[in-house]
């Protein structure tokens, strides 16, 4: 009996943190990969202006910039008109930088995959093996949301206070260099992405996550009005 308890215990634990890390990393990569978004950022913020470019080749490098982050494209050597003239769009230490911010990618999308699999096996081993499924499944989904939301909550909190500061630690955590410390006049990257452009997309992606958090808490609060009889 207390193995069987200790296994669901772990088992249930590690679906609720699997859960939280499906549902965040896929709100990353929907967001980061919407074409539309960058069309309406740039419209709002002026890159193209800014830049010197017209807004058609400013897609295009940003399709570009996509397809290289999603292992679609080998390079970023690739030339656009600026300001009248053809030249290199991104400068050296931008390419440094996106090999280290594609690595993150590919393994935010590897992390996303096992959380699936792992999540859709437990989902149906769960309802499988069992007793009172209905019951204790709602409760796993109102753990997740109990998880999830706090350190969330505090992120959003604390972003909304100063996104500079905590935005330059996850600079910090993540990356092992100081390739990400971009100079206007040189790269391009910080010309197309400025600080407004990331804290509107973390705020974003805050918002989708919260979002489908809720929901989970609803549908668990829904389950328990049709819990039956036996426990796990």
């Amino acid at each position: 009996m207390i193995v069987r308890r200790a296994f669901w215990f772990i088992t249930s634990a590690a679906f609720v943190v699997m859960l939280i890390l499906l549902l965040l990393f896929t709100d990353v990569q929907l967001i980061a990969f919407d074409r539309e978004y960058y069309d309406n950022q740039y419209e709002k913020y002026q890159i193209s202006q800014s830049i010197g470019i017209s807004k058609p080749d400013l897609m295009a490098a940003t399709e570009n910039l996509l397809d290289y982050i999603d292992e679609k494209r080998e390079d970023l050597d690739f030339q656009m008109t600026i300001k009248g003239v053809q030249q290199e769009f991104f400068s050296p230490r931008d390419k440094q930088h996106m090999i280290d911010v594609k690595n993150l990618f590919v393994q935010g999308k590897l992390i996303r995959n096992i959380a699936f699999v792992y999540c859709v096996g437990f989902a149906a081993f769960y309802f499988f093996i069992a007793k009172n499924r209905r019951e204790g499944f709602s409760k796993l989904l109102i753990y997740t949301f109990i998880g999830g939301i706090i350190p969330i909550l505090l992120l959003g909190i604390l972003m909304s206070i100063d996104f500079y500061k905590y935005f330059t630690i996850f600079h910090e955590i993540f990356f092992d260099n100081d390739l990400w410390q971009l100079e206007p006049a040189k790269d391009r990257l910080i010309n197309m992405f400025p600080e407004a452009f990331f804290s509107d997309i973390a705020f974003r992606t805050v918002f989708y996550y919260i979002s489908e958090l809720v929901l989970l808490l609803v549908l668990g609060i829904f389950g328990l009005k049709y819990k039956g009889r036996n426990t796990i």
